[in-house]
């Protein structure tokens, strides 16, 4: 870490639900309009390739897919660019390890890190990461999302 750098944004998590599932359920549409702040994503998945997240048609979230190991790690580059201040930010690096703890139950760690202390992006992602897994969550083992009925 150099003397920029800010500490990663860690967290892990038990869901109810198979690998394949929450792999789904980062990598597709129909799943992250639900829990991912109503973002639509597009990537084919494969190391190398782009990733985008928008909304409607305005685009959120920029990156390229650095490691996809299907459905156990999920490694990509993150630049938001949803206003001003974040776009100007550099890209930094986003890691999903999904394991198998139980039958039917898996451990999600999400990994954020190669953020810069003080930048915008770290300023806006920070409390944004805990209502994004706490609704993948609830949406995988409740078929609901958090704000819906």
């Amino acid at each position: 870490m150099t003397s920029t750098e800010a500490p990663a944004f860690v967290s892990s998590m038990y869901i109810r639900a198979t690998a394949e599932a929450i792999w789904r359920a980062i990598t597709e549409s129909d799943f992250t309009l639900r829990y991912y702040y109503a973002n639509a994503i597009e990537s084919d998945w494969q190391p190398g390739s782009t990733y985008r997240m928008a909304i409607a048609d305005d685009l959120q979230i920029e990156g390229e897919v650095v490691q996809a190991d299907r459905p156990r790690r999920l490694v990509q580059t993150f630049h938001a660019v949803w206003d001003d201040e974040v776009k100007a930010d550099a890209p930094s690096r986003v890691t999903w390890e999904i394991e198998e703890a139980d039958p039917g139950v898996c451990k999600v760690t999400l990994v954020h890190d190669g953020l810069v202390a003080g930048s915008s992006t770290l300023e806006q992602v920070s409390g944004g990461w805990s209502f994004i897994l706490s609704g993948l969550k609830t949406l995988l083992e409740t078929g609901k999302g958090l704000g819906e009925e």
